[in-house]
């Protein structure tokens, strides 16, 4: 198989790049993994401390990023709990600003699909994070959707971005692999499954994405 890395051609952005992993969610609580989009649209939003995560964190953010001339485009995964972070960050941005934010949703933000490891445990993730780097093969064999394939989907939404956008921050608001996966494309890693040589990214976090 063969993917596209979106950003391989880019030598600069017009926009301001922060990708947000959702706040804590029901499934994080039940230690499950949900990456079936036909539950997690509808089911595993946040949870209460998860919503209390997501507010302390983006008033860190407005302390952090004072309003300037630059205004907020917020894109979300359609799974709920990523959503409900984002409808949640687009109230307080619009508190601190007189133009009302609101949320966009885009399947090219869900999830990494984890095959047939989706509802199991969530400490089959170091399984699956290990076969990415030693046995990508057995992923593969087992329904896991490949890092290439989260990096092409991202990069291709930030790509569309960067056309119809300029001079705005743009709030990506996702989940930890698929955030992870396309920070590897803006810090120019080779491969994709390179993810967890980043920082692990935080539940609620703001990251800067930069192009290196």
């Amino acid at each position: 198989m063969i993917f596209i890395n979106h950003l391989c051609e880019c030598s600069k952005l017009r926009n301001k790049y922060f990708g947000v992993r959702h706040g804590e969610s029901e499934a994080n609580v039940a230690h499950v993994i949900s990456s079936n989009p036909d539950i997690g649209i509808k089911s595993h939003g946040l949870s209460p401390f998860g919503r209390t995560q997501v507010v302390e964190n983006t008033k860190l953010f407005i302390d952090n990023h004072p309003s300037n001339c630059n205004s907020y485009v917020i894109i979300a995964s359609d799974f709920r709990r990523a959503y409900e972070t984002a409808e949640i960050i687009a109230a307080n941005l619009t508190k601190s600003n007189d133009d009302k934010v609101t949320v966009q949703l885009d399947q090219r933000l869900r999830e990494r699909f984890f095959g047939i490891y989706d509802g199991s445990s969530d400490e089959n993730y170091n399984l699956i994070w290990r076969n990415d780097d030693e046995n990508p093969e057995k992923n593969l064999n087992d329904k896991i959707e490949p890092t290439e394939s989260v990096r092409e989907r991202t990069t291709a939404l930030v790509k569309e971005l960067e056309d119809k956008y300029d001079n705005q921050t743009i709030f990506l608001v996702s989940h930890g692999d698929a955030i992870q996966i396309l920070q590897t494309a803006f810090e120019r890693l080779p491969n994709a499954n390179q993810q967890r040589n980043l920082k692990h990214l935080e539940r609620a976090e703001f990251r800067p994405l930069a192009l290196k």
